[in-house]
C-alpha cells in the first residue's frame, strides 16, 4: 500500500493558537541520505515550514497588533553539506530574529521548536521586544 502524502511528514505537537503557512517538515534524517540522492533537491530546501501567531492589545487607546513566526529552512538549498536553521522572526524582522538554531539533526529541530513553542512563547503574549531580547542574549 502506498504511503498517503500526510505520512511523509515530520509529527510535531503545536500549541493552540499557532497557524501553519505551509509545512513540508518530512520525518527524514539527513545523516540516512545518500549525496546523490534527489531528496536533497526536494526535501532539504529553504522553505520547509513557517508558523506563526499574531498576538493584538490595545495600549493607549490604540490597538497593536504582533505576528511571531517560526521559519524553518535548510541551507543552503538542496546541499548534503547543509544544516536545518530555524528562526523565530517578530514583525517581519527578518535581519534581526530573536531567536536562531542550527543542527543538521532532525530531531534537535523537533526537540528545540517544541521547547520554544511550549516554554520560550507559551502561554501566548504580546511580546516586549527590548524584554526579550534582554533576557536572551547569549
Amino acid at each position: 500500500m502506498d504511503k498517503k502524502s500526510w505520512e511523509y511528514l515530520q509529527p510535531l505537537r503545536i500549541p493552540a493558537g499557532w497557524k501553519f503557512l505551509y509545512n513540508k517538515f518530512e520525518n527524514l534524517e539527513p545523516e540516512t541520505l545518500a549525496p546523490d540522492d534527489c531528496q536533497w533537491l526536494f526535501t532539504f530546501v529553504q522553505d520547509i515550514f513557517y508558523l506563526y501567531t499574531e498576538q493584538t492589545r490595545k495600549r493607549n487607546k490604540q490597538v497593536e497588533t504582533q505576528r511571531l513566526a517560526i521559519d524553518l529552512g535548510w541551507y543552503p538549498d538542496g546541499d548534503p553539506s547543509g544544516n536545518f536553521r530555524m528562526e523565530a522572526i517578530l514583525n517581519e524582522d527578518w535581519s534581526n530574529p530573536l531567536l536562531t538554531f542550527s543542527s543538521r539533526s532532525k530531531q534537535e529541530i523537533v526537540d528545540t521548536l517544541e521547547y520554544w513553542l511550549f516554554h520560550e512563547f507559551s502561554p501566548l503574549y504580546f511580546i516586549e521586544e527590548d524584554i526579550f531580547r534582554k533576557n536572551h542574549r547569549k
